[in-house]
């Protein structure tokens, strides 16, 4: 009976998300990283929560039917529930090596599924364990997106392109729409802007405004987050500059306003910043950058990725340059 009731709540929790996100657009999640997930599927997260509703319910009524000793009932709710484990298996690869960040309400679900699974039997518990190790095996054996010796353009995680006639450094920068430090730098560009920039969020974006930009509808979250994984990046905002053959990344909200009010500020003569230096300390050829790693820690001027953004006070923060 146990299973009766977390099936039936399972089944309120999914019909509920489903009905938030049709009617505001969002469902409940504890953390970014579901809107950062949601952002990679080619299935919306509308539809991914009612074939969620109507797996939950197929399930309660299995389980609900074969209460009374009724063997085909409890043996095609298990087949079911070996189902959604393996499916699972492969939600915990994607957000672990694609997305790179948890969802909360996934772990919720996965954790729900788990549980099912458990009160089902040890038979049940075994089959399920291995089912679930073997999935995740195989897809740690694979290798996405062509490895190092192959890293997509940035170009292609490019939600839209700022082209300015000057001799400025062109930038990069690694955003996302819940960053209030992100916003700020945004809103830092807007003023007298002498530099070629390309906005590359860390999710999926409706309805991003500036100015004079070249819009794209085809980019992929996926590239910038990938890009930020392998330099060991796990805190936004981040600019990448590249001037005179060097590439610099620069990490924190406050650094990177430093940065832009020496060196993409169209007035002649910008007073120094005192404190602040991009001469950088550790280097490697342009072309394999994306090797890199850079250390990355809290700072307070960013946000993480995989944590809800608070505002807080401000710190000076971390840059590497790479030649």
């Amino acid at each position: 009976m146990i299973r009766v009731i977390i099936a039936f709540l399972a089944t309120v929790i999914t019909a509920v998300q489903s009905l938030l996100i049709y009617t505001e657009g969002k469902g409940v999640c504890f953390n970014n990283g579901c809107e950062i997930v949601e952002s990679l599927t080619t299935v919306t997260p509308f539809l991914f929560n009612v074939f969620g509703c109507v797996f939950f319910l197929v399930i309660f009524w299995c389980l609900y039917l074969g209460r009374n000793g009724s063997e085909y009932w409890v043996k095609f709710a298990r087949l079911l529930l070996l189902a959604g484990l393996v499916a699972e298996a492969v939600l915990v690869f994607f957000q672990h090596a694609i997305a790179q960040v948890f969802c909360s309400y996934c772990l919720v679900i996965l954790s729900i599924m788990v549980l099912l699974n458990l009160l089902s039997g040890a038979r049940q518990v075994f089959r399920g364990l291995v089912l679930f190790v073997s999935v995740l095996v195989a897809c740690f054996s694979l290798q996405f997106g062509g490895g190092i010796a192959a890293p997509q353009p940035l170009s292609e995680g490019a939600i839209a392109i700022l082209s300015v006639e000057s001799d400025g450094p062109e930038l990069t920068l690694f955003f996302s729409k819940s960053c209030p430090h992100c916003e700020k730098v945004i809103e830092y560009l807007k003023e007298d802007n002498s530099c070629s920039v390309s906005f590359n969020p860390v999710e999926k974006i409706d309805g991003f405004n500036y100015p004079g930009v070249e819009y794209s509808d085809a980019y992929n979250p996926g590239v910038n987050l990938g890009f930020m994984k392998n330099l060991g990046l796990t805190g936004i905002p981040v600019l990448l500059t590249k001037e005179d053959e060097q590439i610099k990344v620069i990490s924190g909200g406050d650094r990177i306003q430093h940065y832009l009010e020496e060196n993409c500020r169209e007035a002649e003569v910008v007073e120094e910043v005192a404190g602040t230096d991009y001469s950088g300390s550790s280097a490697i050829e342009q072309t394999t950058y994306n090797a890199f790693r850079v250390p990355s820690g809290q700072l307070d001027d960013d946000c993480q990725l995989d944590t809800d953004c608070v505002d807080g006070e401000k710190s000076q923060s971390g840059e590497v340059s790479v030649q």
